[in-house]
This record gives C-alpha cells, sequence and structure tokens, in this order.
C-alpha cells in the first residue's frame, strides 16, 4: 500500500510517497504558485470601484456628497489566485488517483489552505483521504512531516 502526502501552504505544494512508515519519504513532485506573494494591485490591472457614502445628494458643483472609498471585495484577485493554485494541487492529486499511484491520501496543510483545497477535491479522491492536518510544515522538514501523521494512518503497513 502505497500512501500519497501533500504538504502545502499558498506558495508551494510538495508532493511524497510513503511506503512504510519507517522509511523516508519519497518525493514525487510539487507545484509553485507563482502569484504567491503578488499584491492585489499587481494581479490585476483594473483600479477598485469607487463607491459614495455618507449624506445623498451632489454638491453646487455636481460631485456627490460624502465620502468616497475603494471597493476591491476582500482582496479578491488575491483569493481568486489562491483557489487556482489549490485548484491545481488538486487536479495533481487526482491524476495520480485515477492512475493508482496512492491508496491513501494524507492533506498537511496551511488552514487557508485547507480549506480550499476540500472545497478543490472529486469525491472520488476525498474517499482516500486518511487524514489531514492544518498546519503549514512546508518548510519543517520531512521528519517533522512523518511526525505529524498519526500512526495510525499507516496500520496496514507491516512494521519491519
Amino acid at each position: 500500500m502505497n500512501v500519497r502526502i501533500v504538504v502545502a501552504d499558498e506558495r508551494q505544494a510538495d508532493f511524497f510517497h510513503a511506503y512504510r512508515p519507517s522509511v523516508p519519504l519519497v518525493e514525487c513532485g510539487s507545484v509553485r504558485n507563482p502569484a504567491a506573494g503578488l499584491k492585489d494591485r499587481d494581479l490585476k490591472s483594473d483600479r477598485p470601484g469607487r463607491r459614495y457614502g455618507g449624506t445623498s445628494g451632489v454638491t453646487h458643483a455636481g460631485h456627490p456628497k460624502g465620502h468616497h472609498h475603494g471597493v476591491d471585495g476582500e482582496r479578491s484577485s488575491e483569493h481568486h489566485e489562491l483557489t487556482l493554485f489549490a485548484k491545481a494541487v488538486a487536479t495533481q492529486i487526482e491524476i495520480a488517483r485515477a492512475t493508482q499511484e496512492f491508496d491513501k491520501l494524507v492533506i498537511i496543510a496551511a488552514p487557508k489552505m485547507m480549506g480550499l483545497l476540500r472545497q478543490s477535491l472529486t469525491a472520488k479522491t476525498e474517499a482516500t483521504l486518511a487524514t489531514e492536518i492544518s498546519k503549514d510544515l512546508v518548510h519543517q522538514g520531512r521528519h517533522a512531516i512523518l511526525r505529524a501523521i498519526p500512526g495510525g494512518t499507516f496500520s496496514t503497513f507491516p512494521t519491519h
């Protein structure tokens, strides 16, 4: 039996095979998010829309009265790019599942990324999900990744 371990944050996703819990992880690919770290203004060409508030009416010069401020819907471009990245990661997982590269799936991801990955997985891939761990371990190393995975995940593996 083969376990696929996906370790992801908003910038990258690394894929590993685990054949037995006592054997080091084998890296089997990664996906990088080219939009990670870019600001919302760098991700789109148009300026945010404007909304006028405060008192209604117009001034004697014909301009709206009251305050005005930008409207961009909680960093919508950044969220959109992160959603696209999560879908790209989920697609890689789905391809590996469809080609029978793993029997069980473990996802370890930063909380925001975990939520987006959950939304992006197909039902067939979700059925292989052995555990999910909401932690950012991308830069913690392979030993930290293995320590984070519950022992029962490998219960079908021989101990030697």
